[in-house]
């Protein structure tokens, strides 16, 4: 964020902000966009200012008259995106300017609080009472018009430029992020996702059965088809809306009012004869509730209430269906916790996983059209309208490309594009990302493994053995490129040594190769930002490996950046380039000069080398033809025994240079990190 968008945030700190907010003054009245006061944040409080922000039926519910909880006057809005205005005494977890998803499930993350404790549920109770009120947690409002108070909606209050949240309900997200897209994140698209990930857990190879296909139901049919049901129905009264569900996952779909004579359980029966999986209400109609629970699976079958019912709403079925195996159960904002996970909901998105664009059908431009945004919902063809109420002065980041995204030994390889800013070209890279051990279980550290001459992302992540050993420690892994591709410089494709596929890991400063070979800004600052930004690991314990020349590109980041790696390893590294054959003519053609490659020489740096010492795991294989005249480990050793610096290196009997050698001892190098990562005891 620039530095004029923060002061110009920072002016109206600790001022009462008059600003325009769409203000429901009485149940089934249009909103009235007026001017409203909105007071400074209280301790544990966060003042922020609206970017956007999604309609969703809840809303509509509530100004309707059927939400039993509902109060006015009150400005209501609840799945948005904003930026941090102030902040009040106590808050630490934002600072002005972080970008937010208001969340109207909070999360305290207190250890004394049993809920945000238990993986089995997201229902923080610390505000619960007071946001029911309409109030903040100290029993207060901080909207008022010329001094009449006007309530909170949902701890949120979003149809307004600015709105005041409690701290645990900030869900801070990546700054890059598209908030006009994001938004949705703030309730039913999320909420959909996390009933078939969190509350059902729908398996591979299941059958799914969705009620309502509006942008809820939608969501349902979208995170089944990803978690793998092998059927999916949609069920819904509008044969309108099949093509969307059809494009979003859906086997088919039926119409429940013109089927079998309007019986949609015989139908449904008739496709599954004992019932299905998984069922999701989205429609908020308890008899559809009833049916839903009716068709799911006899023995195990799961029904998850989605929908909010009109007050004073109650659902009923014979006790036989629960006796016989169906289980019954609800989800609130899909079971996610909420300033944990919804961050890592917007990485999904922005990795390209789990698109939003489907879902927003209309736009509208100012806050002042927020009665038109409701009309369009009402109108039926709307999934959702976005209202873009202020600008962020932010630029959304250029978001990379999904290429491949494959299950693999607890974990999952996702092969992905991107625009580089140090190559200024396409880039592609690979990531293995473990499961998750346990839901609370902290965010897996990255490795970066560094490829040799003529490789690509995708030699080491195919031939190295690593993944069921990083699996089973929870060890990310990032497998970068050894080059850029396709930058029409004339010479990149002469020889296998130089230039694509052969980068050196360096930065290079001569005419020809300056403008796109910056490999080293690349690997070192470059994806390590945009791999932290956009996948949910540990921007802080990082390691970094390698071999060949990638060894050489291990040794010398570490080298050359004191702490910024936990530990390093290189299988068969070029140890001395600036006295070998291969570093001679990189570091010519690169830099100009050999002696310019002093500065990317292991050897060289480990001489003057100042900081933390971790130890220096190196395999090399003794039948390597390549050990004498281009590796030269030797004169590494002897440098690091002169300098003072640990470093392992074992020699390992007949072992040439290629990916079986690799693939032997890839085990001890990911046991090396994973001690030096804390995820197994050191030794």
């Amino acid at each position: 964020m620039s530095s004029a968008m923060l002061d110009a945030l920072k002016a109206t700190n600790g001022q009462t902000i008059t600003c325009k907010a769409a203000v429901a003054w009485e149940a089934k009245k249009p909103l009235d966009v007026t001017d409203i006061q909105v007071a400074p944040p209280k301790a544990g409080e966060v003042r922020v200012k609206i970017i956007s922000n999604a309609l969703c039926h809840t809303d509509i519910y509530t100004l309707d008259g059927h939400d039993p909880e509902g109060l006015f006057p009150c400005v209501l809005g609840h799945e948005a995106a904003a930026i941090v205005e102030s902040v009040g005494d106590g808050v630490t977890s934002v600072v002005v300017g972080d970008v937010v998803i208001p969340c109207y499930t909070p999360e305290c993350k207190k250890h004394d609080c049993i809920f945000c404790q238990s993986p089995k549920t997201n229902l923080c109770p610390s505000i619960r009472s007071t946001q029911g009120q309409g109030l903040m947690p100290d029993g207060t409002s901080r909207l008022s018009k010329d001094g009449k108070q006007i309530f909170h909606f949902m701890g949120c209050s979003t149809f307004a430029e600015y709105a005041v949240i409690a701290e645990i309900s900030a869900a801070k997200i990546n700054p890059g992020a598209d908030l006009d897209k994001m938004c949705l994140l703030g309730c039913g698209v999320a909420t959909g996702w996390g009933a078939v990930f969190n509350n059902t857990k729908v398996e591979p190879g299941t059958t799914v059965a969705v009620f309502g296909l509006g942008a809820l139901g939608l969501s349902v049919i979208q995170a089944a088809k990803c978690a793998g049901a092998r059927y999916i129905v949609g069920v819904d009264i509008n044969d309108a809306k099949f093509v969307k569900a059809v494009e979003m996952g859906a086997t088919e779909c039926v119409n429940s009012m013109t089927c079998e004579g309007g019986d949609v359980k015989a139908w449904l029966i008739g496709k599954e004869k004992w019932g299905y999986d998984y069922t999701f209400d989205c429609t908020g109609n308890v008899n559809v509730m009833r049916t839903a629970l009716e068709v799911a699976h006899r023995g195990w079958g799961e029904s998850c209430v989605i929908g909010v019912a009109a007050a004073g709403k109650e659902i009923s079925t014979r006790p036989f269906q629960l006796v016989t195996g169906r289980n019954w159960k609800g989800t609130a904002f899909g079971g996610w916790k909420s300033r944990t996970e919804v961050p890592k909901l917007v990485q999904t998105v922005m990795r390209g996983e789990m698109p939003l664009e489907p879902y927003i059908t209309h736009t509208f431009q100012g806050l002042e059209n927020v009665n038109a945004s409701i009309d369009a919902l009402h109108g039926g063809e709307c999934l959702r309208a976005v209202v873009h109420i202020s600008d962020s002065g932010l630029t959304p980041s250029k978001l990379p490309k999904l290429k491949g995204n494959v299950r693999v030994d607890g974990g999952w390889m996702k092969q992905l594009s991107h625009w580089s800013e140090a190559c200024n070209c396409e880039m592609t890279f690979s990531v293995f990302l473990p499961d998750q051990l346990a839901r609370g279980a902290p965010p897996p550290p990255v490795l970066y493994y560094l490829s040799g001459l003529t490789c690509s992302d995708e030699n080491a992540r195919t031939k190295a053995n690593f993944a069921a050993e990083a699996g089973k420690v929870g060890l990310a892994v990032v497998f970068p490129d050894t080059s850029p591709r396709g930058v029409n410089i004339p010479t990149q494709d002469d020889s296998w040594d130089f230039g694509s596929g052969a980068g050196f890991y360096v930065d290079a400063t001569t005419e020809a190769w300056s403008g796109h070979y910056k490999m080293y800004t690349y690997i070192t600052k470059e994806l390590p930002e945009l791999i932290s930004g956009i996948f949910p690991v540990d921007p802080h314990r990082r390691s970094i490996t390698g071999h060949s020349m990638g060894g050489h590109g291990a040794m010398i980041a570490h080298l050359k950046n004191p702490g910024m790696y936990s530990s390093v390893s290189a299988f068969a590294p070029i140890c001395n380039p600036s006295a070998v054959p291969w570093g001679e003519k990189a570091f010519t053609g690169y830099l100009g000069s050999v002696d310019a490659g002093k500065a990317y020489d292991a050897t060289e740096l480990v001489k003057s080398y100042s900081g933390p010492k971790p130890c220096i795991l190196i395999d090399q294989g003794t039948a390597d033809g390549f050990m004498n005249n281009q590796l030269k480990p030797g004169n590494f050793s002897a440098a690091c025994g002169e300098a003072g610096y640990p470093v392992q290196v074992r020699m390992q009997p007949l072992y040439d240079h290629s990916y079986y050698f690799i693939a032997t001892f890839m085990r001890d190098h990911v046991d090396h990190h994973a001690r030096a990562l804390g995820l197994r005891p050191k030794l």
